[in-house]
This record gives C-alpha cells, structure tokens and sequence, in this order.
C-alpha cells in the first residue's frame, strides 16, 4: 500500500511538472464538452419508459421525492444545475413554471432544446456565470431542487447563500449530495474516460482528498480512438487506476491536446447541514430518498406480477415516497437534505 500510495503522489506529480494544466471551474473542465451529460440514459426525456427496468423505477422515485419534498405542485421551482434537463423537464408537468439555471452554456442549450422537443411551454433555462449572484430577485422560488451541483461549484457555502435568498421564506430546498466517503477504502484514486467525439477523448483522473472534503481532478484530452485507448489500459478486460503509470503518460503525451484541472469542494453531509443552518434555513433534516425507496420498491415485485405501464408504476411509487422522503436518515447514508427557509 505504501509503494501504491508513493506512485500515485509521483503520477499527479508528473501531471503537474510536465503538463502544467491551467485550473478551471467545472463547466470548463468538462460539461460544455458533453452532447449529453447523462449518455441519452434518462427515461421520458431521451427514452420511454419502460417498467421493467429498475433505473427506470429510481429516476420516478427522485422525480415525486423533489417534489414532495419541495412541494412543488403548481409552484414556480428552481433547478439548479439541471445537466441535460433533469429533474426539471420531468417535473414540470406537476408544476406552474420551472426555471433551470447552470453556469455551462452547453448544458443550457442542450436543456433548451430538450424542452423544445418534448412540447414544454412551462421550462426555460438560464445561463450564469459560476460563483457569482444569481440572476433573480429576492424570495422569487416556491422551492428549490439541487441535484448533485452545488458541489460543483466554486464555493458551495457560498452558492447556498444565494439559494437562501431567491427561496422564498417558509419554503423548501431538496439536495442530493456527493460527499466523499463512498470512496473510501480503495476509490480515493480513480479514473474515467470521457468520450468527447469519435477520436477524441477526456482521461479524468480523481484525487479526492477525504478528510479535507475535496478533490482536484486532471483532465487529459487525447487525440486518439477509444478502441486504441482502451487497448494500452486493458488488463485482462479490467481498467483501474494502477494502469496509469508515468511510462503510460509519456507514451500518450505526443497525443495529449488539452490538459487541465479543477478543484471542487464536497461537503460531508455534516458540513452540508451546518452550512445550510449559518446561512439561515430554520428547519435542515437529513431524510431517505425516494429514489432508493423506488429501486426496493422495483425488487420487491417478479417480473410477472409488475405493473407494466407508467400510470400503474407511478401509483405504487407515490405512497412509498411520500412516506420515505419524510422520514430522517442517518448521516452516514449519505441521505439527501431538505432544508426549509
């Protein structure tokens, strides 16, 4: 472990020595460089829903849990960071009007013609700049749906400060987090291979720092085919970060046409729910998500007595979250917050 540890601390050196990447914000880094943030993998709005797939089942789970917990129907919500229109082309049935709002003008554009496509008059999304005030008055949200984003910003207390003051008061904030203690116990060092387009592709390697909560990513654009990529990396069809070694970077180096990093800060659900009681909210409690109650719900079901249709899904899956997402979860789960102004 203490020679693995000597090599990783060599390899993230040799990035910064040899390549000296430029750090950036995330939108930067690597969301206006996605077609699709979710890979075309989100039902309803790439794909149709289709019952028998637990995924499925998860993204309604999430979809009622933001807006139960925010109590959306009929309300003006605010999505925050909504990647490829997630949740808020799926909530916007339920809800007056739903503004998404992300500091990639990829996202907001890929968003944008989703809604186009799916027949939304009710949605629009908005760009800013990262780490700067929102573009709205004070008190101009009924609730607000954070999923997975105000991490990626570049100071996530600070971008809570904001989310307080367009909330209107007596109204809730739903969060979904990644904090970092997933990766504990062997992920602290890890990679992904982000395919940008047919020859061209992102290696992203992660060192998460977990007791001070953050994590500087290195991201190394190549100019090659992902068939030719995989192939160096492959060892006997498993890739994991110890295949990157420094003579595998000095042999893709010639190759290398973009190099950069980005630091991002994941609070620990501890932190999160301190934070958000400074900044003011009165009411902050950690509660399961409904979508972990969906995929249960999906396994307690065979295949032969499932509901097969979305109306049939959708009725199993509101009296479960409705009671789920009320309920308070240990810290420990990493459960999701809601905090109320």
């Amino acid at each position: 472990m203490k020679n693995q540890t000597i090599s990783n601390k060599d390899i993230f050196n040799w990035i910064e020595t040899k390549l000296k990447p430029s750090f950036c914000t995330s939108e930067e880094f690597i969301y206006n460089e996605m077609e699709s943030q979710s890979g075309y993998c989100l039902p309803i709005i790439y794909q149709p829903f289709d019952a028998t797939k637990k995924h499925h089942w998860v993204d309604r789970g999430a979809l009622y849990d933001y807006l139960y917990s925010t109590g959306g129907e009929g309300k003006k919500l605010l999505d925050f960071g909504p990647g490829d229109g997630w949740p808020s082309l799926i909530i916007a049935p339920y809800a007056k009007e739903v503004i998404g709002i992300d500091s990639s003008e990829k996202r907001v554009k890929v968003c944008t013609e989703n809604a186009r496509r799916m027949k939304l008059d009710n949605t629009r999304f908005v760009s800013y700049i990262s780490g700067t005030k929102l573009p709205f008055e004070d008190n101009s949200f009924d609730g607000i749906m954070a999923a997975s984003s105000i991490e990626q910003t570049p100071e996530p207390k600070k971008t809570i400060e904001e989310l307080y003051r367009v909330l209107k008061p007596g109204c809730s904030i739903r969060i979904n987090y990644e904090a970092l203690n997933r990766y504990k116990d062997g992920q602290e060092k890890d990679f992904w291979i982000a395919g940008l387009n047919e020859n061209t592709f992102k290696i992203i390697l992660f060192n998460r720092d977990l007791i001070n909560e953050c994590v500087i990513q290195y991201g190394l654009t190549v100019s090659m085919s992902k068939e030719k990529l995989i192939n160096m990396l492959s060892l006997d069809n498993k890739i994991n970060f110890k295949q990157i070694t420094i003579p595998f970077l000095e042999e893709i180096k010639p190759v290398i046409v973009n190099f950069q990093a980005c630091k991002t800060i994941h609070p620990s659900g501890n932190t999160l729910m301190s934070w958000l009681k400074e900044v003011g909210f009165n009411e902050v409690s950690p509660t399961y998500s409904g979508a972990l109650a969906a995929a249960k719900l999906f396994d307690q079901f065979t295949d032969a007595d499932r509901p097969k249709d979305l109306v049939s899904v959708d009725r199993e899956i509101k009296r479960a979250v409705k009671i789920v997402s009320g309920l308070k979860a240990p810290l420990d789960l990493d459960p999701m917050i809601t905090a109320i102004k």
